[in-house]
């Protein structure tokens, strides 16, 4: 999958050269393990292999297949070609394979990983009748102890599989490149991200010109672009056909920032004060840990909340939860806090809005002034996305990351935690599955990045009024 993704990335993987993985991908790894658990209950007589060693692994599944067991983490080796499946099942006349994916629909990338297991099972000796998928299903709500039964989708997708064919052509070009002593081409494309964002991204991106192509809004004219060898925005073509968005970040590197201060003057006109600036802290999980949610839903942790009076004076108020599940007791002071009638400002409304909602579906006696807030949600991100005003320090970017710092020169380069991933996991692994230790002082960095998103936003709001004045 690597190799099909990228040789570089094929050859950083077999090398054991990629970054060190984040703590957020160690949590996506143990959401898949934690899944394939629940699926393992769907089948108590079965042969699980999971643990053992190379050559264990393989002499174990060798005894599993002659005495037509059901096996878990099968190892199957042949031209040095070697595959784990996730979950073989002995039919009448051969055998079904079955990939376990903690995402909560079948995708594309499934097909050519099952192909593969499919080609060497095959080459191995086993005939395979059908191939599987078994992954989430997102409607599941968790009421007590999880039921494997309804917590799991099986989609066969045979059909997708046999269309795979290349896989004998692929094998001598992967390896070729597994085999060469160093690997130096950058060959950066619209694969960088899919069907996962790439490891090493960070560093082949970071060979591009500063104000480079990739920077641009419309990413069919700049894929086109860097196919051409154009990288440098001051190289592009006249005559390129450019969106409003595209001209303006162009504009940008000798006319900077670029502000349209009718469009702002509009924007601040239409706020109602008080302004409540507001913004969630969220985990999520494949398998639901609590009653009334669901895989992958969004759980709030924490908020943050500036009140802003027309004057311009402050108050702050924010919640943290303690442990446990943070909802009833967010929910409880969260009331209170947005009690009024002032525009509740949010920073890309679309997060806040589905976190409120799924908080109104799952405490139904808190839904009518939910949904009452939800109405009076402002995003204080649309004249940043409309591009009334833009600063070349953003690179293209509207993130509340890069306007901050645009606008009024602070940013959270400073701050222990600062980014939105981190924070989840920080919190999740010292409050809910703890294993990091140092409790209180990601309490204290928690309660400090989430009041800057608030606080940022007050800063953001007073600059745009200097710049309309």
């Amino acid at each position: 999958m690597n190799g099909l993704q990228c040789p570089r990335l094929l050859w950083f993987a077999n090398k054991k050269q990629l970054p060190e993985i984040s703590l957020f991908d160690e949590h996506k790894f143990s959401q898949g393990h934690d899944f394939e658990e629940h699926v393992k209950k769907l089948h108590p007589n079965s042969v699980d292999l999971n643990g053992l060693g190379f050559k264990e692994n393989l002499d174990k599944t060798k005894e599993a297949i002659e005495q037509n067991q059901t096996i878990f983490e099968a190892g199957f080796m042949t031209n040095n070609l070697f595959v784990r499946s996730d979950l073989i099942i002995p039919t009448d006349n051969g055998w079904d394979l079955y990939e376990i994916k903690s995402t909560t629909k079948s995708k594309p990338q499934h097909i050519p990983d099952l192909a593969f297991q499919k080609y060497v099972l095959e080459k191995a000796g086993l005939k395979v009748n059908k191939s599987f998928l078994i992954h989430l299903n997102n409607e599941y709500i968790k009421n007590g102890e999880i039921n494997p039964e309804k917590l799991t989708i099986q989609e066969e997708v045979t059909d997708q599989v046999n269309t795979i064919t290349d896989i004998e052509e692929h094998i001598p070009k992967f390896r070729e490149i597994m085999d060469l002593p160093e690997y130096n081409e950058m060959p950066i494309s619209q694969m960088c991200n899919k069907p996962y964002e790439c490891p090493l991204k960070k560093k082949c991106w970071g060979t591009l010109p500063e104000n480079n192509v990739l920077q641009l809004t419309n990413w069919r004219v700049y894929w086109k672009l860097l196919g051409e060898g154009i990288e440098d925005i001051k190289d592009i073509p006249e005559g390129t056909d450019l969106k409003p968005r595209d001209e303006i970040i162009i504009e940008s590197l000798e006319h900077n920032p670029y502000i349209s201060k009718e469009h702002i003057k509009h924007f601040l006109l239409s706020l109602h004060y008080p302004l409540y600036h507001f913004d969630f802290e969220t985990f999520d999980t494949a398998v639901p840990i609590y009653d009334k949610s669901r895989p992958y839903q969004k759980m709030p942790f924490q908020y943050s909340l500036h009140i802003e009076q027309e004057d311009g004076s402050t108050q702050h108020k924010e919640f943290l939860s303690e442990g446990g599940d943070p909802r009833p007791a967010l929910l409880k002071q969260m009331k209170g806090d947005l009690e009024g009638t002032g525009d509740i400002i949010v920073y890309n409304k679309s997060f806040e809005i589905s976190v409120m909602k799924k908080l109104a579906e799952d405490f139904p006696e808190h839904n009518d002034w939910l949904q009452d807030a939800i109405t009076r949600i402002v995003d204080l991100a649309d004249p940043f996305r409309a591009f009334y005003y833009y600063n070349n320090s953003q690179k293209g970017s509207y993130s509340i990351k890069k306007v901050l710092p645009a606008v009024t020169g602070k940013s959270y380069s400073e701050l222990e935690i600062n980014n939105g991933a981190d924070a989840s996991m920080l919190y999740f692994y010292s409050h809910i599955r703890p294993k990091l230790d140092n409790r209180e002082e990601i309490r204290a960095n928690l309660y400090r990045y989430c009041g800057l998103d608030t606080e940022g936003m007050v800063w953001i709001l007073a600059e745009l009024k200097k710049i309309t004045e």
